[in-house]
């Protein structure tokens, strides 16, 4: 009778636990992988939500030392045509406006501010085969406006400002995102002269430099520039005007 119980407590322990293996899903079943890829899913979008705000993080410690730099190098212009920088600009050195001469077909294309505080390199070097560099007047005589300033030297100055800078021609004012460093009008070398020259924005409240002798040195000369209507559309240009620029720095 004890023989008989003992077995009948081993068949009900094999039964159930047959039951309890076929409740169970298997280690290999397609839920069980379903399971596991979700799992790998979830841990990898935590993953690469942690990677970026790292990333962001990383880029606004960036942004922050590119503040730090700009605040402390600035981007460089020239304020042509004055011996001061704008308000909320740094000045770094004036000097005077120069280039080669306008009868001249060598020598550079370019108008300088030439430092009025020169240095010299040691030991006195020097050559006979050389470009020329003449000091700038402005020629205003056939204007209405600037007459007064006529045959006199041109004063610049170099200044820094927080943002990038750019010089637009065609306009005294900025585009939205700019702000107005100053503005005045595009001048550049007459166009009947053998040595052409770059165009520059001279300030509207330009001045003479220092020292100026008003009589006529010659040298690199300014002139105000107009339109030639034709390919240049008129309207919006007009032949019979000067042409504006704007100096302008990007804001934040």
């Amino acid at each position: 009778m004890f023989v008989r119980c003992e077995v009948c407590v081993l068949v009900f322990l094999y039964v159930q636990s047959v039951a309890s293996r076929v409740d169970r899903e298997p280690e290999c079943s397609r839920f069980h992988y379903d399971e596991k890829l979700l799992e790998k899913m979830v841990r990898m979008e935590f993953n690469v939500e942690r990677l970026q705000q790292r990333l962001d993080s990383v880029s606004e410690s960036v942004g922050k030392l590119d503040d730090k730099v700009n605040d402390k190098v600035g981007f460089v212009y020239t304020h042509w045509g004055r011996d001061s920088c704008p308000t909320g600009s740094s000045f770094i050195y004036d000097g005077f406006v120069a280039g080669s001469h306008y009868t001249h077909t060598g020598s550079g294309v370019n108008y300088l501010c030439l430092s009025k505080e020169p240095r010299w390199a040691n030991g006195n070097p020097t050559a006979s085969s050389v470009g020329i560099i003449h000091g700038s007047e402005y020629e205003t005589s056939s204007a209405n406006i600037w007459t007064h300033l006529h045959d006199n030297e041109v004063p610049c100055t170099a200044c820094t400002s927080r943002g990038p800078t750019m010089m637009i021609p065609g306009r005294n004012i900025c585009y939205e995102g700019w702000k107005l460093e100053y503005h005045g009008y595009l001048m550049t070398s007459y166009h009947g002269h053998a040595g052409s020259k770059k165009f520059i924005c001279v300030d509207s409240e330009a001045t003479v430099a220092k020292e100026s002798n008003s009589g006529n040195q010659e040298g690199a000369l300014l002139y105000f520039v107009k339109a030639a209507c034709g390919a240049l559309k008129c309207p919006p240009y007009d032949g019979n005007k000067l042409i504006t620029c704007a100096v302008c720095s990007q804001t934040k």
